[in-house]
């Protein structure tokens, strides 16, 4: 027979166990049609499984990328994506924007030819998706445009080099003054004499390095640097070539430009292995970081200023006390170092001292001889990317990696197969203009909807005639580029409407398509044919299969489906809501009843059995209340409240342990800061 104590569990447990399984009931299923990255697989990194695996959909022709993830970037998910541009010996050059977990979240819908430097941007306040497409095969860089992207992924604004000048490949950067500040190249015919191995004349050709800040509405220059004007050509790590207009000699080589508040631009000069900064008045060049006329003494014996081929150069704040980069740590002439890494250097402009403050390496000691980027997120973690070599990694401030994904097989690193120019992470909504894709296909349906950040939910509606009785037949939960929901063992009418939901149950999009001979309700189907005067021919399948567009206005008249919806979702959040209440109030009831036989009590069994015969006996003295129970009128106690007060209490229970004449408690529950 059971004790008095446990009856009491066992009536305070029973509430709780209901609400717990019924919140469980309430959760909205996921299906995922994606394939899952892969995580730390020996047979992708052998090459087994392909030079640049992807995975294919049923909603869109476009592939993407399934990464090797080895250490999963869920565990650096603070809300934003990843975005990276592959191209190289075997992907079609494109750009993705990927999730936490690897899955595609929006990719170009057309081919724009070689695609670089891909980013989120501010311009007058509002974001733009950034890149620069065009011939990257012109003498190490490019020529070409750079394109901006609203955030309904339609096309802002083409912006090319002033001056007739074709824009270049390696650096775009909107500034704080809403302009523009872009590297360009240009054949250009200069003095070479005193260069060593030049033997051809006085004069030869360059590629002249040069940047432009742009005005973004008129095209206009509005500031122009030539490096030749101002740069010593014996300065270059570089031998010199041929020096033809045909063939002209790199001595430079451009890839950064930074304009700071002072109005002055940090440039990286990859063949000076130099990092300089330059006056926005006259163009002077007051310092120079690096290279053969380094202007700083280096504290740390040298590993400071000693980079070579480096990428991605930025200052790390605004009071110019340390700058950032990619330090490849090797260049196509041979050289290397200690692999490429991640470099941060305190810099005093001062004392003109510079020292290294944090290195960050990959364990693999990954090396690219070129490309690469880094960058410093909001919460001090740094992201690199490895240019050459399809790598994303993402550091502590102290260098630890915490996040590390592979989109091309290790054993083909330094091959060129696979290539990013730089890799980087950005927060980004997206809201597109298009509908979601809906395809019914092999006895299921497949819904995605591309660039759209916003969905969590996916609510799939049938009809008779697709007009008219839309019925709610499930709610799936959005879970990476692709949902499926299978229509097997599902009573499904002709047409089926997909509806876009976001976190608050908001209606965003909608499409309909007719699933034909898939429709397992067909009671009624006649009727409405036979009433709206069509047939009953079942629509094709698949991507080329008949598809209805829904208008939003039509599907706010068909009644209160929106409300409808909403009432279904706030519900579920309820039920959700209560199972977290449930979950917390169990744990406190096992506290507070079973709390004394928990090891920290330090109370023996036997002690336990003595304290039970001791509140039995107590129980059996009690006088009878009205009503034929144990109380005690007196205090206004019934035997609940007594054994309320016996009940042991976890360390930090800081209530008052009583209860009034109905049973309720007198004070609140409340947690220690300790704990």
């Amino acid at each position: 027979m059971k004790t008095p104590r446990g009856w009491l569990k066992l009536w305070l447990s029973l509430p709780a166990t209901l609400l717990l399984f019924a919140a469980a009931a309430a959760i909205i299923p996921a299906c995922r049609a994606d394939e899952e990255a892969y995580h730390d697989d020996a047979l992708y990194n052998k090459g087994d499984l392909g030079r640049y695996v992807t995975q294919n959909f049923h909603t869109t022709k476009h592939i993407a990328p399934r990464l090797n993830i080895n250490l999963p970037f869920t565990g650096c998910d603070d809300g934003s994506y990843i975005f990276i541009a592959p191209r190289g010996n075997v992907p079609d050059a494109t750009l993705y924007i990927l999730d936490a977990e690897g899955h595609m979240v929006w990719t170009l819908d057309k081919h724009f030819g070689e695609v670089y430097n891909f980013a989120v941007q501010e311009y007058r306040g509002q974001p733009y998706l950034t890149f620069w497409a065009g011939n990257d095969a012109v003498g190490g860089h490019g020529e070409g445009n750079y394109y901006m992207y609203g955030q309904n992924y339609e096309q802002y604004k083409i912006i090319s080099g002033a001056n007739g000048i074709g824009a270049d490949l390696h650096s775009f950067t909107i500034t704080t003054d809403n302009t523009a500040v872009a590297s360009l190249y240009e054949p250009y015919k200069v003095d070479l004499s005193g260069v060593r191995g030049w033997d051809k004349g006085t004069y030869g050709y360059v590629w002249d390095a040069l940047f432009q800040e742009i005005d973004i509405e008129t095209g206009e220059a509005l500031f122009q640097w030539r490096a030749s004007d101002h740069i010593d050509f014996r300065e270059s790590y570089v031998r010199v070539n041929q020096g033809t207009h045909g063939s002209p000699w790199d001595f430079f080589h451009i890839n950064t430009i930074e304009k700071d508040a002072a109005g002055n631009f940090l440039v990286s000069a990859r063949h000076l292995r130099s990092v300089l900064y330059v006056s926005g008045e006259t163009g002077e060049v007051l310092w120079r970081l690096g290279g053969k006329k380094n202007s700083f003494e280096d504290l740390s014996t040298g590993e400071a200023s000693s980079f070579v081929g480096q990428h991605d150069v930025h200052w790390f704040d605004e009071e110019h006390k340390a700058i950032t980069m990619f330090d490849n740590g090797a260049d196509w002439g041979g050289d290397t170092l200690h692999g490429s890494i991640g470099l941060k250097v305190g810099v005093d402009l001062e004392k003109m001292t510079t020292w290294v403050e944090q290195t960050y390496k990959h364990p693999k000691s990954v090396i690219s001889a070129s490309q690469g980027s880094y960058q410093t997120l909001p919460n001090g973690h740094v992201v690199l990317g490895y240019g050459f070599n399809g790598v994303v990694s993402e550091f502590d401030g102290n260098g630890t990696i915490l996040c590390d994904a592979y989109f091309e097989p290790s054993i083909r690193f330094t091959s060129g197969d696979v290539q990013s120019y730089k890799n980087l992470k950005f927060n980004w909504t997206g809201w597109p203009k298009t509908d979601p894709a809906l395809v019914s296909e092999d006895g299921n349906l497949f819904v995605s909807w591309m660039g759209a950040t916003e969905v969590k939910t996916w609510m799939f509606e049938d009809s008779y005639d697709g007009k008219h009785d839309w019925r709610n037949n499930d709610l799936v939960s959005k879970n990476g580029f692709e949902t499926k929901l299978e229509l097997q063992d599902r009573s499904v009418r002709r047409f089926v409407r997909v509806v876009a939901l976001d976190q608050f149950g908001s209606h965003l999009g909608q499409t309909v398509v007719d699933i034909g001979t898939n429709a397992t309700d067909i009671e009624g189907q006649a009727s409405h044919s036979h009433e709206d005067g069509e047939g009953t021919t079942a629509g094709k399948q698949g991507l080329e299969g008949e598809k209805q567009q829904a208008s939003q206005e039509q599907y706010d008249d068909d009644g209160d489906d929106d409300s409808d919806i909403r009432d279904q979702l706030e519900d579920m959040q309820i039920l959700i809501a209560f199972g977290f209440l449930a979950v917390l109030s169990g744990c406190l009831v096992a506290w507070m009843t079973w709390g004394r036989r928990w090891p920290w009590q330090k109370i023996s069994q036997q002690d336990d059995d003595d304290n039970d015969d001791e509140e039995s006996g107590s129980m059996n003295k009690m006088p009878l209340s009205s009503d034929g129970s144990h109380g005690d009128f007196r205090d206004g106690r019934s035997f609940s409240g007594g054994l309320w007060e016996k009940l042991k209490r976890p360390k930090w229970w800081k209530g008052r342990q009583g209860r009034d004449a109905r049973g309720e408690m007198l004070s609140s529950l409340e947690l220690s800061d300790a704990d």
